[in-house]
């Protein structure tokens, strides 16, 4: 039942990947798929990476020094394998090694995994491996670690990771330092999976241990020493880490602040370095003295909707209420300016974006008119009540604020509920309540990823809302074992998306970065949405 209305005020390839060894390049936690990557800011001028920022002088670094990052949340969870919160990686970075690393600029380096290869037709992929590596319990790095990951995360009963993986049949030790990942199916986006959670490498002494969701036991550049849930996670440098240009800080600090305005004035305050704000919060943190960019950001802003029931049941509904926002005027009247308007799950500079897919296309441009026409059709000529649930989040909110009169305008009629932000999955899908509700897409390893919500017995479809098309199309967007390859099945499935539309995207959401002085940032690092702090460090 429709609640009365809140006030929502603002407050890969067959050849072998032989790449040379990381360094201290820092690494953004939003990269995308295989070979792929994050995207950079949108709407605002004249931004600067923070390489070049002022607080980038190497020569002041001091390597006794505590980097301090404000951050909205805590992890979910430590254990790699059953998190399902992709912004854990944020925290993983820090404790665990990956097999591949992310460069956020359409590369995969190495990690753990000095090169791979595609080989036997593409039907398993070839990682070689460091032979330097140890975890924090001592224990040592090497082939059958791999292979005991990777099965745990396969047969874990709570393991996120099963679908991601349902095409790996198996790991093969072929010697000490060498491991085959066997596929029983396409998987060109393998090697992008290995970058996040799926290689992200737990000691093999800690696999079964029960307190792994707090306790992280990985070869990471650091080790957490302090937990406070809903305050902050402390962690120290790992002396015998086998890249010593890692950790540019002796200790790391992620602080929990929802408040934007808090987050800023922790900055001013000298009680962090590092932060994301509000948009609206961007020339006033550049006049507080503060250094600011659009963060490099692969998150989409969208609206999802309950096609289990009416009104969305109704594919012309949906289509309807897409029709019915102006996403240029959410980008510049709520977020001042800072992004793009999208019509698919793609950033507008991402490698696989498919550039028939645009809010400018007919088939999914503004058109009130047309989605009056629609409505009427669905037999609801005098409009339609529903509820849209909104994440009690300060953008969420806003954006809500805007899409209502907007809907209604059309004769889309909205009451409103808020909810606890980290309810919203369990609320809006778990147990169905509601009929629309936005949100902030999160960071993604591979396009397929971004588009799996739409195959059936998924979280985010209880519904089963899809198309023997699309669940195709999905299946040829992981053929190939190259970005080139992949990207005309990508495109379908973009494409395809559309005659579904559970969910409509509004916008790629790159929200001002903020930075003091005091950061220490590598050569061309451009400061992420979810960032790594691989390589940070702080003046003196």
């Amino acid at each position: 039942m429709s609640r009365p209305a809140l006030s929502l005020r603002r407050t890969r390839s067959r050849t072998l990947v032989a790449l040379a060894a990381a360094g201290a390049l820092a690494l953004s936690a939003c990269g995308g798929g295989s070979n792929d990557s994050g995207s950079g800011g949108g709407g605002a001028t004249g931004s600067v990476s923070a390489g070049d920022a002022p607080g980038s002088n190497v020569d002041q670094l001091d390597p006794n020094g505590t980097f301090r990052y404000v951050f909205v949340q805590n992890p979910s969870s430590f254990d790699p394998h059953r998190s399902a919160n992709p912004w854990d990686m944020i925290f993983f970075r820090l404790v665990y090694d990956q097999l591949i690393m992310d460069d956020g600029n359409s590369n995969l380096l190495p990690g753990l995994a000095t090169s791979w290869e595609f080989v036997d037709d593409n039907t398993a992929i070839e990682l070689k491996l460091r032979d330097d590596v140890d975890f924090i319990d001592g224990a040592h790095f090497n082939a059958e670690v791999v292979k005991g990951n990777i099965e745990r995360a396969k047969n874990l009963p709570e393991s996120v990771l099963k679908g991601s993986l349902e095409r790996v049949s198996g790991v093969e030790v072929v010697d000490e330092y060498t491991a085959k990942i066997l596929l029983s199916g396409p998987g060109g986006n393998i090697p992008a999976l290995l970058a996040g959670g799926a290689g992200s490498m737990i000691s093999p002494n800690a696999l079964s241990n029960t307190d792994l969701d707090i306790n992280p036991v990985g070869s990471g550049f650091a080790k957490l020493t302090e937990y406070i849930p809903g305050q902050v996670t402390r962690y120290d440098r790992n002396e015998d880490y086998w890249d010593p240009e890692a950790a540019k800080a002796a200790k790391y600090e992620i602080l929990v602040q929802t408040s934007a305005p808090t987050r800023m004035n922790m900055l001013q305050t000298g009680q962090a370095e590092l932060t994301y704000l509000d948009p609206s919060q961007a020339d006033q943190a550049v006049t507080a003295g503060l250094n600011t960019a659009p963060s490099k950001s692969l998150s989409i802003m969208s609206v999802s909707m309950n096609t289990g029931k009416p009104p969305f049941d109704d594919y012309r509904v949906r289509q309807a209420a897409e029709h019915a926002i102006d996403k240029q005027g959410i980008v510049d009247g709520v977020f001042f300016g800072i992004g793009n308007p999208v019509a698919q799950y793609l950033p507008p500079d991402y490698w696989a974006f498919d550039n028939d897919v645009t809010p400018e296309n007919p088939e999914y441009a503004y058109d009130p008119e047309k989605a009056r026409q629609l409505l009427a059709e669905a037999g609801y000529p005098d409009g339609v009540d529903f509820e849209m649930l909104v994440p009690g989040l300060d953008d969420h909110r806003a954006v809500a604020e805007a899409l209502v009169p907007m809907l209604e305008a059309v004769g889309l009629r909205a009451s409103t509920r808020v909810i606890e932000a980290p309810t919203t999955g369990v609320t809006f899908f778990g147990r169905q309540e509601g009929n629309m509700v936005p949100g902030m897409g999160a960071p993604f390893l591979d396009p397929s990823q971004a588009y799996q919500a739409s195959l059936p017995n998924q979280f985010a479809n209880p519904w089963n809302t899809t198309t023997p098309t699309y669940e195709q199309d999905w299946l040829d967007s992981l053929e190939g074992a190259t970005n080139e390859e992949r990207i005309p099945a990508l495109h379908k499935l973009i494409e395809e998306e559309k005659t579904i539309r559970k969910s409509f995207p509004l916008h790629h959401h790159v929200p001002p970065s903020a930075w003091t002085d005091k950061a220490v940032f590598p050569q061309g690092y451009e400061v992420a949405y979810a960032p790594n702090l691989r390589g940070v460090g702080v003046t003196a």
